[in-house]
């Protein structure tokens, strides 16, 4: 057999073996790990002044301005523009948007894309559009008081149309009047919803926070997440959505142990939350920011988010550690 031969033959196994990409309403494209600051570091996160686009076509532009408001000693550590957009097509077909940065007044370089995460409902359907998050960094400057507009338009083919949820805009920074502490990053996008077969199981969205904490020093910790579209339902839902954090359900233990352990530690077992998220038909880029001091491990903790018939695309995860 020549050596021709082999090299075809191992990349005909290669293809066979190969496991496509899943796309569904599961929680199958869990968050990546994108930066860590550790030590005198803080974040900003905001939205700006996003709406709702509605339909934009070829041409059309849309914008967000933002006030950061970082500390007058901020040193910027890292910093994206997320712009996140729904219902990518060309006429009825589903493609991914032409997304262009437009340079703003006094502006440097030009903002570069980062990445693209996308997802979608992973079954043939008329309406089986693409969504998700495009990433940027650079280009426009962040005082630490004023206001940055950070817009784009789209550069796609006649008939290409997209609508755009809004535009996030994190600062992760590190500051002498900051306290030290921990900062972790992730992002992404997962589209979860709790219908067409997809079981609360298989809706969730898991989150692995591997840093280790030093207990002894803390003094608080948030988790703050965006989901867009999350929150936001047009049926009336009761517990639409749950956020759980080091959550347990369930035990081996016999139950009267189980009861025992739960009222000598209360938060042994975690927590879960529900109808969590914020935003509504015009503001759609659903928060929520939870106290998750209580309940926080000194490694290995780990956070979810489960649909139960909300439907909403999780795209940040900020976990922000406090020491004294």
């Amino acid at each position: 057999m020549t050596s021709r031969v082999r090299v075809a033959m191992a990349l005909a196994c290669a293809a066979l073996l190969a496991v496509p990409v899943l796309a569904t309403y599961a929680g199958d494209k869990p968050l990546v790990d994108a930066f860590t600051c550790e030590g005198k570091c803080g974040y900003s996160f905001s939205a700006g002044n996003s709406t709702y686009s509605g339909t934009i076509y070829p041409g059309d532009r849309y914008a967000v301005s933002f006030t950061p408001g970082l500390p007058g000693d901020a040193a910027v550590k890292y910093q994206r523009y997320y712009v996140y957009w729904a219902w990518s097509r060309k006429d009825q077909q589903s493609v991914y948007p032409e997304i262009a940065v437009v340079p703003g007044p006094g502006a440097g370089t030009a903002p570069v894309r980062e990445a693209r995460y996308t997802d979608n409902k992973g079954f043939s359907s008329p309406s089986d559009f693409y969504s998700g998050v495009d990433t940027f960094s650079g280009g426009l400057p962040v005082p630490g008081t004023g206001t940055v507009t950070f817009a784009v338009e789209n550069s796609g083919e006649e008939n290409s149309t997209f609508v755009i949820q809004g535009i996030g805009l994190l600062t992760v920074y590190e500051s002498a009047s900051s306290p030290e502490g921990l900062v972790i990053v992730k992002e992404g996008c997962d589209m979860l919803y709790n219908s067409y077969g997809i079981t609360p199981e298989m809706a969730t969205s898991s989150m692995d926070f591997n840093r280790d904490i030093d207990m002894g020093r803390l003094e608080s910790a948030t988790l703050h997440l965006v989901a867009p579209s999350g929150g936001y339902t047009r049926s009336d839902v009761i517990r639409k959505n749950a956020l759980q954090f080091n959550y347990r359900q369930g035990s081996a233990l016999p139950e009267l142990f189980s009861v025992i352990i739960g009222l000598v530690f209360p938060n042994a077992n975690g927590k879960e939350w529900v109808d969590v998220f914020d935003s509504d038909s015009q503001q759609q880029i659903g928060t929520e920011v939870r106290d998750v001091t209580a309940f926080l491990s000194p490694r290995a903790n780990t956070a979810a988010v489960q649909d139960r018939g909300d439907y909403l695309l999780l795209t940040n995860a900020i976990l922000h550690v406090r020491y004294r």
